[in-house]
């Protein structure tokens, strides 16, 4: 076994970003866990919405696509035709044949790709523990490898190219992708949807509105194009407020829009129809009491992916929903919720747990804040609310999803700010820094996206420097956590040069004895051990523990780590006694003070079993990898990356200690778990079965 630093370990807050201390733990890599038995559905697919014309020529289209790829797109690129709603049909309809899988992933970015088919892999039960270009690359691979019965749609995708490296190329899968960009380079099945037919469009307004009235249903719908979602706003006015199609009409050439609403590119939609949404908003915020604009508002400027209902919530505790506060504020939310789903502005997911509303309509909602300056309070009240969200994770490590998502509603918020650029006075725009720190510093703790963290934390380390100043807290903790992104990459020089660079200006800035000083002085300790610079690690690690004790007491969380990762330097270095008194002492104290099953206590565990090992005390150490292999069995699942790597370690360490019989069978499992997970020819599985071959011929 080799012991390898792994951050989100020992976080603390504070000052608009979280620090890493980091702690030693064992070897750990993507896996492959037991597939789920029976059909799954993953992913936030629509709901049905209200009156839905099933448009059976592009269904039939969809159904005839046979095994491979079809590319749902608009026609001339036009927005609100119906492209998500069509797929979301034929996927609602595979999960009602019992299909094997139905997985739904948002496409817009690379992040939110890799996010959604993580999310898939952790449904199927495939990739436990690997970081998400593993998971995404897992789920295309079983896809490839059989597929029958499976549907993978990646909805609102900016172009193919966007999702042509996660697409199976061999296998019976559908994969569906709906996009109202370029379509070259992907191949398979188009299917173009335009807008509604005249027939499609009347029978809509007809169910919708129920108004035997078909010339001022033809006069609706031509003003609005017969574009759907123009026809969605008009037919929930109508319906709601009783109103006859020509007074809707009036009412309807009556909104103010075209002095602040311009259209934009792939937005080639009639102008009636950003009159038809904003009518829509007005008659949902005239309606005393129920806060549904405010809900509308908070939802624009957050992912276009989903909302959880539960950040909603979060929300309305935290005062970023005006008059939702107190006992009552969940329910308010829902009452909102339900209203503006409704009105066809919002449509809620499979499960009811998120909501989503059109990025057209979303589009229309920001703009009239722009136009009439309450932009800056919304995205003020998103980041609030977004923070506290952030703080209620309890370790990265228990919530993946939801740090992934976390992630997505700070990027969106971000991209809503950046697109109205100049809009935000200084205070908005700290207030954003914040919760992009911690959710910077989240994705971090998570390690597994390393190179999507430097994606955000590289522009955020500028942005940070230009709004609040190249000495403030925050820059300095965007640079670290820049910098621990940087080593999670493998980019060893820049981690150190950064870390060298944080060092310096946290001492000069916080001081020697600051927290933050320490964290960045441990940090830089550990990319100096990995760089292969011993003394100067050890150096570093001396003076943080000693510091660490003085300052924080020997049973502080950062001491712990400092006196462990001291511990491991020193093993390093060959000083095997000290490193043995040392990790005893951490693992009595984690024991003590985290408890038995603890995480870090089981990595205390297996390091000092390590130790014990290259002492030449074999039995003890057998001890202690046997009850770290429990605990995570226990703890971590049975086919947890970390459980796998204890198996095949402790079967090693049987076989060096001439218990054979054990040691094959450890191992035999062992390789049966790499085959499953990394394929037979795997330079890992092939590991395990050279090991097994040294017993068994």
């Amino acid at each position: 076994m080799r012991a390898e630093i792994r951050g989100a370990q020992g976080v603390q807050a504070g000052h608009g970003g979280v620090q890493y201390n980091t702690w030693v733990t064992g070897v750990s890599g993507a896996g492959v866990a037991r597939v789920a038995a029976g059909p799954v559905v993953a992913g936030e697919i629509p709901q049905e919405p209200v009156a839905f014309q099933p448009r059976e020529d592009l269904l039939r289209a969809l159904r005839a696509g046979g095994p491979g790829v079809s590319v749902v797109t608009a026609l001339s690129g036009l927005r609100g035709v119906g492209k998500t709603q069509l797929a979301a049909a034929f996927a609602r309809e595979c999960a009602a044949a019992g299909w094997q899988l139905t997985g739904w992933v948002d496409a817009r970015d690379e992040a939110t790709v890799l996010a959604g088919l993580a999310a898939v892999a952790g449904r199927l039960g495939i990739a436990p523990g690997a970081d998400v270009q593993d998971a995404a690359a897992a789920v295309r691979d079983w896809l490839a490898a059989g597929g029958e019965a499976c549907l993978l749609v990646f909805d609102n995708a900016p172009d193919v190219g966007a999702v042509r490296r996660f697409v199976p190329a061999a296998g019976r899968a559908r994969v569906v992708v709906t996009t109202t960009g370029q379509l070259a380079g992907l191949g398979g099945a188009l299917v173009t949807v335009g807008v509604f037919s005249e027939r499609e469009g009347l029978a809509f307004l007809a169910e919708r509105t129920g108004l035997a009235d078909e010339a001022g249903a033809r006069v609706v719908g031509e003003e609005l194009g017969w574009l759907p979602l123009g026809l969605a706003q008009a037919g929930a006015v109508i319906a709601a407020q009783r109103l006859p199609y020509g007074v809707y009409l009036e009412r309807l050439r009556a909104v103010p829009v075209a002095g602040y609403l311009a259209a934009g590119p792939g937005d080639a939609y009639p102008q009636g129809v950003a009159e038809a949404v904003l009518l829509s908003l007005r008659a949902a915020g005239d309606e005393p009491g129920h806060g549904c604009r405010a809900v509308m508002e908070l939802v624009s400027v957050l992912s276009p992916a989903g909302v959880p209902r539960a950040l909603l919530s979060t929300a309305a505790g935290s005062g970023a929903l005006p008059g939702f506060g107190g006992p009552a504020g969940e329910r308010l939310v829902d009452e909102a919720v339900g209203r503006l789903a409704g009105g066809s502005l919002l449509t809620f997911s499979g499960d009811g747990g998120s909501v989503s509303a059109h990025r057209l309509v979303m589009r229309v909602v920001r703009e009239r804040l722009a136009a009439t300056g309450g932009l800056p309070a919304v995205v003020t009240g998103a980041a609030r609310a977004l923070l506290d969200a952030a703080e209620e994770e309890d370790g990265a490590w228990r919530d993946p999803a939801g740090v992934r998502d976390l992630a997505g509603q700070v990027s969106a918020l971000t991209d809503c700010v950046d697109g109205h650029p100049g809009a935000f006075s200084g205070a908005v725009l700290a207030g954003l820094l914040e919760v992009r720190l911690r959710s910077v510093s989240l994705l971090n703790e998570l390690a597994d996206s390393a190179h999507l963290v430097i994606s955000a934390a590289e522009p955020l380390a500028a942005e940070c420097e230009r709004v609040v100043g190249a000495d403030h807290p925050d820059t300095l903790a965007s640079r670290h956590n820049l910098a621990w992104a940087y080593r999670e990459a493998g980019r060893a020089t820049e981690a150190i040069t950064l870390h060298e660079k944080n060092l310096a200006d946290r001492e000069r800035v916080l001081g020697a004895d600051h927290p933050r000083t320490l964290q960045s002085r441990n940090n830089l300790a550990l990319v100096y051990r990995e760089a292969g610079r011993t003394t100067e690690a050890i150096t570093l690690h001396e003076k943080n523990l000693a510091d660490d004790e003085r300052l924080q007491g020997a049973d502080h969380p950062d001491t712990l780590i400092a006196r462990n990762n001291l511990a491991v330097v020193y093993r390093d270095a060959g000083r095997t006694a000290e490193a043995i008194t040392l990790l005893e002492k951490v693992l009595a104290d984690c024991e003590r003070l985290l408890g038995a099953d603890h995480p870090r206590t089981l990595t205390a565990r297996n390091n000092l079993a390590r130790v014990y090992l290259e002492a030449g005390h074999t039995a003890e150490a057998i001890t202690l990898l046997e009850k770290a292999l429990a605990g995570r069995e226990r703890v971590l699942g049975a086919d947890h990356p970390d459980t796998l790597i204890s198996r095949h370690g402790l079967g090693l360490v049987y076989r060096d200690a001439g218990r054979t019989a054990e040691a094959i069978t450890l191992l035999q499992k062992a390789l049966a778990d790499r085959e499953r997970v990394l394929g037979a020819n795997h330079p890992d599985t092939k590991a395990v079965r050279d090991d097994l071959a040294s017993l068994t011929t």
